[in-house]
């Protein structure tokens, strides 16, 4: 199943100045994303949250003049893009690899900076696991502790039912009703209070 695109309601609703909500949406969703992704090319972690700052900067200043009508590609793209771009800018002009008269070392970086198509799946990849912690963390707070437990050791760490239901006292028909329960509360949240695709 592909990931699912953020909704266009909860962009328009980004742009929105005035929309404290959303924007603390966007931000508990993307910008450990983008720290990820930050990480992930080789910066540092001080740096990392520097282009965390930048990106939302810049998300901020120009998300107004995002197109869903264009069909340029998806909004998630864009934020990778804004991304990549910032990464490439970063080591180009920051300074932040050895300087050599030639800046082989700064062409030898940017040449391993995965292309845009490869970057865009690890960052889909990475914006799915980021969906779901977020998702995890409000729904756990829901939810009975052994009921939670009996979702997240099925479901996540994948241990067998019936050494779920052992270990938590409970019956196997038990863990999977509270793990149908975790999973119907889970997408409930994504589909509805995150404001995910429609």
């Amino acid at each position: 199943m592909p990931p699912q695109e953020t909704r266009v309601s909860l962009i328009l609703r980004v742009a929105n100045e005035q929309d404290v909500l959303a924007w603390q949406q966007f931000v508990e969703i993307y910008q450990p994303l983008v720290f990820r992704i930050a990480r992930s090319q080789g910066l540092q972690e001080a740096d990392a949250h520097d282009l965390v700052q930048e990106v939302m900067t810049r998300v901020a200043r120009s998300i107004s003049n995002w197109d869903p009508d264009a069909r340029r590609g998806t909004f998630r793209g864009w934020i990778s893009t804004i991304a990549r771009n910032l990464i490439i800018d970063f080591l180009r002009h920051r300074n932040r690899l050895p300087k050599t008269g030639d800046h082989s070392e700064i062409r030898k970086r940017i040449e391993q900076t995965p292309d845009h198509s490869a970057e865009s799946s690890q960052f889909d990849l990475e914006y799915e696991k980021q969906v779901f912690a977020w998702a995890a963390a409000q729904v756990r707070d829901q939810v009975k502790e052994k009921t939670w437990q009996a979702f997240w050791r099925s479901s996540v760490e994948h241990q067998p039912v019936d050494v779920v239901a052992a270990g938590l006292g409970m019956t196997p028909g038990a863990v999977y009703i509270a793990r149908c329960r975790v999973m119907s509360r889970l997408k409930d949240v994504v589909q509805t209070q995150s404001a995910f695709r429609e």
